[in-house]
């Protein structure tokens, strides 16, 4: 008789060790969650898995200041423009200018203005209706 309680004693114990649950088995447990005997646990990535790269921020740079606008600087519009010496159409000549020429306007007098190329010593006075609005 104590035989066979031991016997059924321990085929209790072997089912009840079955009978636990094992790691990575089904479980009650979320997805992407594991069973483990503590509990559900986070999974760990698969195999051969890398996260992909965090993207970098693109690096900051100073703003820059919009350009300067300046009323009186003009261009040439003409193919080319007279410079002459006072203004009007029987003063002597001083130089030509070509198209895109820019200039510095100093003043002005009726339909001619006085003007300078920036950056050399060239002056001289030319129809306004010459230049660049």
């Amino acid at each position: 008789m104590h035989r066979t309680i031991a016997c059924i004693l321990g085929l209790a114990v072997c089912i009840g060790v079955l009978a636990l649950p094992q790691p990575g088995t089904a479980q009650p447990c979320p997805p992407g969650m594991v069973w483990t005997p503590g509990g559900c646990r986070p999974a760990g990535p698969p195999p051969g898995y890398y996260p992909p790269p965090r993207p970098v921020p693109p690096p900051a740079y100073a703003p820059v200041p919009p350009p300067v606008y300046d009323n009186n600087i003009k261009q040439v519009e003409r193919r080319y423009v007279t410079l002459r010496t006072c203004p009007g159409e029987g003063c002597p000549p001083v130089t030509t200018l070509s198209r895109g020429t820019p200039v510095h306007i100093r003043s002005w007098q009726g339909p001619y203005v006085y003007v300078r190329v920036p950056g050399s010593p060239i002056e001289g006075w030319v129809k306004r209706n010459r230049l660049t609005p």
